[in-house]
């Protein structure tokens, strides 16, 4: 078993008293939103001279200095007083995370095989084609009633160049998925991988299920037609319909390969985090937070030990 330090893990620091570290994550809180709020307000006024000042040198003056002094304000000054935030945050919280963590989902371990980042997220084939760069925070992995689990935040962005070549490009993203992935040890086997997607408009038509709404709702791909029928019996598809319309947010993509069965939640849950409406002054709230997060990821778990892939059933 490959054990990495764990993500609670923080460098030795002098501890703070909660007012010293309610004042400082406050400031820190404060100091973030303020930087934000430039940022969407220049880069929203260069937005609006980009179309409505018509004097090229101009224009191209007042977009540099607004929208990209706007994106620098929110990613340097913004972004920097968040990391410090997280780190302060987990400096000084780190052994009160840990604990509830361990708590609820005992020793917080890394195995290969449980792994979440950018390729396996492509393995997934989330959203295919439709984004260029892949972020993974707050990676853990457990155990709950018997499931061997993983989870992780992801955001995925699309990132394309706006402009002209007269008047020169700008490199922009949007956010395409924001939400929740999750992998658990299945005990059924699948002897070669089986992916159901969200149909878009551009879905090959797949392999059917027989199980109409379904079949309109997912596209099937697989190696083999044969295990996808086997794996995907109404037992499974009568459970997927059942947790998407129960969890909240939306079923985007799921994967059973060999012995581990993934699902991808579109979702603003944050797992293993503290919620970002939390006034941070309030370390009471902090920590309330952190803890009734956790037990939503209960509340899924619970859900999913009820599945075929989990159960056996499937077979």
């Amino acid at each position: 078993m490959d054990k990495k330090r764990s993500a609670f893990a923080a460098p030795d620091a002098g501890r703070m008293t909660d007012a010293e570290l309610s004042k400082r994550l406050g400031g820190l809180q404060r100091r973030s939103a303020a930087w934000l709020l430039v940022g969407l307000a220049g880069a929203v006024s260069g937005t609006v001279c980009f179309f409505t000042v018509q004097a090229a040198l101009l224009r191209a003056i007042l977009v540099t200095v607004l929208f990209f002094g706007g994106v620098c304000c929110a990613v340097v000054f913004g972004g920097g007083a968040q990391k410090k935030l997280n780190a302060l945050m987990h400096e000084q919280l780190g052994d009160f995370f840990r604990s509830e963590w361990e708590k609820t989902f005992g020793p917080d371990i890394h195995t290969p095989e449980m792994r979440i980042d950018e390729p396996f997220v492509k393995a997934l084939h989330l959203l295919d084609g439709e984004w260029e760069t892949c972020s993974v925070e707050n990676f853990h992995e457990g155990e709950y009633g018997g499931v061997h689990f993983s989870a992780a935040n992801v955001r995925l962005d699309h990132v394309y160049q706006r402009g002209t070549p007269h008047e020169g490009f700008e490199t922009c993203s949007s956010m395409v998925f924001r939400g929740l992935v999750l992998r658990c040890a299945a005990r059924v086997s699948a002897a070669s991988p089986v992916l159901a997607a969200a149909r878009t408009a551009d879905s090959p038509r797949g392999i059917l299920t027989g199980h109409a709404a379904f079949d309109r709702s997912f596209c099937v791909a697989a190696d083999s037609e044969q295990d996808a029928v086997r794996l995907l019996t109404p037992q499974t598809i009568g459970f997927l319909t059942a947790f998407d319309r129960s969890v909240e947010g939306q079923l985007l993509s799921l994967c059973w390969r060999e012995n581990t069965f993934s699902l991808a939640l579109e979702t603003d849950y944050a797992f293993a985090a503290v919620a970002g409406s939390v006034d941070l002054r309030d370390l009471d709230a902090v920590r309330r937070s952190y803890v009734r997060l956790l037990q939503e990821m209960c509340c899924v778990l619970d859900q999913l030990k009820a599945s075929p892939a989990l159960t056996g059933a499937a077979e």
